[in-house]
């Protein structure tokens, strides 16, 4: 597996909390299922509205992720690899804490 790192710059990000998905009518219960009819629809409607990003809850793992709409991210905006390296997956998710040894 390739791990890149990013640069990554946008203008109009807008950042969801677990509540704020949960009042966009999110079930939090079903968080992480593979039903993404309601947080695709989300993020249909803020790419609609121009934004150029959403950081919201992984539903995985204890950490955020970034999307980008890239029909709203501008030229001038960053998003560029600066760094990748081969690792192989288990042991590198099991280093970062993100599978139970």
């Amino acid at each position: 597996m390739k791990v890149s790192r990013l640069a990554v710059s946008t203008s109009r990000t807008l950042r969801l909390v677990r509540g704020d998905l949960e009042e966009l009518g999110v079930d939090m219960a079903l968080y992480g299922k593979r039903d993404y009819v309601q947080t695709q629809s989300i993020g249909a409607a803020l790419a609609f509205l121009g934004l150029d990003g959403l950081i919201a809850p992984s539903a995985r793992w204890t950490c955020d992720n970034l999307m980008i709409f890239t029909e709203n991210h501008a030229l001038n905006e960053r998003l560029d690899v600066v760094g990748s390296e081969q690792v192989e997956w288990g042991t590198w998710a099991q280093e970062k804490g993100l599978l139970d040894s």
